[in-house]
C-alpha cells in the first residue's frame, strides 16, 4: 500500500497521487521515519518523493536550524552504482557553490546502510506547479526565470557538471520582495515605470543524474546507449542514448522556456518513447503559432528555436550566448535596464551607464602614445571630456581652461 503524507489515506501500489489532495504518495517506511533522527537532524515532514529518494523537512537537534534531508530509497542502498549516483548528486550540487543552485551542507550513512544528504530548506513552489495551476507564465516573468536558470547552469558547466534532467519540477521558485524597476506599456501606448512587487528567485534542484565531466573518484555510472532524463525535456542526443555535454542543458532550457511561454511542452504523447522520437525527428512548433493568444516576442521565439536545434553545433554553445539573447526578448513589460526600445527611457545597468570621468581618463592614459607629461595628459583629457559634454556651445580656450580647472578639482573629489 502507498500512503498520502498529508491525509494519511492508503491507496493501492499502482496509484501515484492522492485522490483527495493530489499529494505524491509515499511508502509506509517513509511515513515511519517521521519523528526519527538522522544524524543530527530530526525528520518532521515529507516534502516529496522522487525516483532516487524521499525528501523531508527537518531540524538540527542542537542549533534548531531548519533543513531538508534527502534519504536514498532502501532498495538502492545495496547497489554501489546507485549510492555513487546519490553521492554524485550531493557533490555536484555542493561543488558548484552558486546562489541559484540548492546548497548541500552534510552527508552521511545510517546504521542500516541508508545514505542521506542535507540541503538548505527552501520554502517555495516548483515551476511545474505554477504551470499546472496557472498555465502559461507571463513573458517577462518567464525570461527572468530562464535567465537565472542559465546563470546557475553556466556555473555548473564551468565546474564540468551537466545537469541532464532539467524540467519544471526541478526548478523551485522562491518569492522575494521586488527590488527593480519595471517598465510597462500602457493602453495609451505610453511607458509607465513602476517598482516590481515581488519576483521569483530560482533554485535549480536534483543533480541526481548529473554528468560530471571531470574525474571525481566515484567511477563511471553511465552506460553507452542508456537514456537518462525526462522525455518531455530531453535533448535529441540524450534521447538517442549518446554522450552529452553542456549543450544538452541548453536544449532542455529551450524546452522549458517553450513550456513557460505556451503552458505546454512542445512534444507530448501517451508513450515516453514517442516523445523521444519527436525530439529526435520532429521540428519544434513555433511558440507564437502554438499560443497566438499569449505575448511572445519574436526575440523570445528566436531564443526557443535556436536553443532547440537538433544539431548541438547549431544551438547556443553556452549559457552566456543564450542569456545575451534573452535580454533582447522582452515585450510590453520589461525591466528598466532592458528598456532601450521604449521612447524616452534610457536603459540602466553596467552596459548602459556612462563611464565615470576617472575611467575616461584612465582609458586615455593607457592608450596615449605621446610624450606628454601626466599633468598635461590630465588637462587635455579633461578638456576633451568637457567639449563632449557641452558640444552645443563652443568654448573659448580661456573658458575651456577654467572648465578644466573646475573639473580637475571635482576629479580630486571623485
Amino acid at each position: 500500500m502507498r500512503v498520502c503524507p498529508r491525509c494519511r489515506t492508503r491507496f493501492p501500489d499502482g496509484e501515484r497521487f492522492c485522490l483527495h489532495d493530489s499529494s505524491v504518495l509515499v511508502e509506509e517506511e517513509d511515513i515511519a521515519r517521521l519523528g526519527t533522527t538522522v544524524g543530527n537532524y530530526r525528520l518532521d515532514k515529507i516534502l516529496g518523493r522522487g525516483g532516487m529518494g524521499t525528501v523531508y523537512s527537518g531540524e538540527h537537534i542542537y542549533i534548531k536550524k531548519q533543513v531538508a534531508v534527502k534519504i536514498l530509497h532502501p532498495q538502492f542502498a545495496r547497489y554501489p552504482e546507485a549510492v555513487n549516483r546519490f553521492l554524485r548528486e550531493a557533490r555536484a550540487a555542493s561543488s558548484i557553490n552558486h546562489p541559484n543552485i540548492v546548497d548541500v551542507t552534510d552527508f552521511g550513512v545510517l546504521n542500516d546502510g541508508l545514505v542521506y544528504f542535507v540541503m538548505e530548506y527552501l520554502d517555495g513552489v516548483s515551476l511545474e506547479d505554477v504551470i499546472e495551476r496557472d498555465g502559461a507564465v507571463e513573458l517577462h516573468r518567464a525570461l527572468n526565470i530562464a535567465n537565472q536558470m542559465a546563470l546557475a547552469l553556466e556555473a555548473a558547466h564551468a565546474q564540468g557538471v551537466v545537469h541532464r534532467d532539467l524540467k519544471p519540477d526541478n526548478i523551485l521558485l522562491l518569492a522575494r520582495p521586488g527590488r527593480r524597476d519595471l517598465v510597462r506599456l500602457a493602453q495609451d501606448h505610453t511607458w509607465i515605470t513602476e517598482r516590481e512587487r515581488s519576483y521569483d528567485f530560482v533554485k535549480v534542484l536534483d543533480f541526481g543524474i548529473a554528468k560530471v565531466l571531470q574525474p571525481d573518484g566515484l567511477g563511471a555510472e553511465t552506460v553507452q546507449g542508456a537514456v537518462f532524463g525526462t522525455p518531455e525535456y530531453m535533448s535529441p542526443e540524450a534521447a538517442r542514448g549518446e554522450d552529452v555535454d553542456a549543450r544538452a542543458d541548453v536544449y532542455s532550457l529551450g524546452v522549458i522556456l517553450f513550456d513557460m511561454l505556451t503552458g505546454r511542452p512542445p512534444f507530448e504523447a501517451p508513450a515516453g518513447n514517442d516523445v523521444l522520437q519527436m525530439h529526435i525527428n520532429t521540428q519544434p512548433p513555433s511558440p507564437r503559432e502554438f499560443a497566438p493568444h499569449r505575448e511572445i516576442t519574436e526575440g523570445a521565439e528566436r531564443v526557443v528555436l535556436r536553443a532547440m536545434l537538433k544539431d548541438p553545433n547549431k544551438r547556443y554553445q553556452n549559457m552566456a550566448e543564450l542569456r545575451h539573447d534573452l535580454e533582447l526578448a522582452y515585450g510590453s513589460v520589461s525591466y528598466r535596464r532592458h528598456a532601450g526600445g521604449a521612447p524616452g527611457l534610457v536603459p540602466r545597468g553596467a552596459e548602459a551607464r556612462n563611464k565615470r570621468l576617472t575611467e575616461e581618463l584612465d582609458d586615455w592614459l593607457r592608450t596615449d602614445q605621446s610624450s606628454m607629461s601626466v599633468e598635461q595628459a590630465r588637462m587635455l583629457t579633461l578638456t576633451e571630456q568637457a567639449d563632449k559634454a557641452f558640444a552645443e556651445a563652443q568654448l573659448t580656450p580661456a573658458e575651456a581652461e577654467r572648465l578644466a580647472e573646475a573639473l580637475d578639482k571635482a576629479l580630486d573629489d571623485d
